[in-house]
């Protein structure tokens, strides 16, 4: 009984963490964050913004660089184009509310966090730097 309920006390503080209202000021924020030259995930021989203006335009550079599983590229090939891995202000998708914003950025890992305004994470791409490239490494599905 103990564990099942620090079992559940760790379920809603995760859930708690996940939840974001994300408005278009708090995405806007991120992005500028993410295109700072003195951000972590900027410094080295391959800065994150760099990367990702590329990775968002260019098909064959994003194949590339994709360090996913076939599994993963298969279950989520509709999002596996250039144009999903930007920030996008809240717009109406599926009858609500729907955004992605860079999360954490680090030195070596970059996040970014798309869900539903108000709502859970739907899912967060996880970008590492191995060696002095970047990858997409995976998709966590919330």
């Amino acid at each position: 009984m103990k564990n099942r309920l620090l079992a559940l006390a760790v379920a809603v503080v995760a859930a708690v963490g996940a939840m974001s209202a994300q408005t278009a000021a708090e995405v806007n924020a991120s992005v500028k964050k993410m295109e700072n030259a003195s951000t972590d995930c900027n410094q080295g021989a391959e800065p994150f913004r760099k990367f990702i203006a590329k990775f968002s335009t260019d098909k064959d550079f994003m194949e590339s660089r994709l360090k996913i599983s076939d599994a993963q590229r298969s279950q989520f090939a509709d999002l596996l184009t250039p144009e999903t891995f930007t920030a996008k202000v809240p717009f109406a998708k599926d009858g609500e509310e729907y955004y992605q914003a860079w999360g954490e950025l680090q030195r070596n890992s970059a996040y970014l966090d798309c869900g539903y305004v108000d709502s859970f994470s739907d899912h967060t791409f996880e970008f590492k730097r191995i060696g002095e490239k970047w990858y997409l490494a995976k998709i966590v599905v919330e």
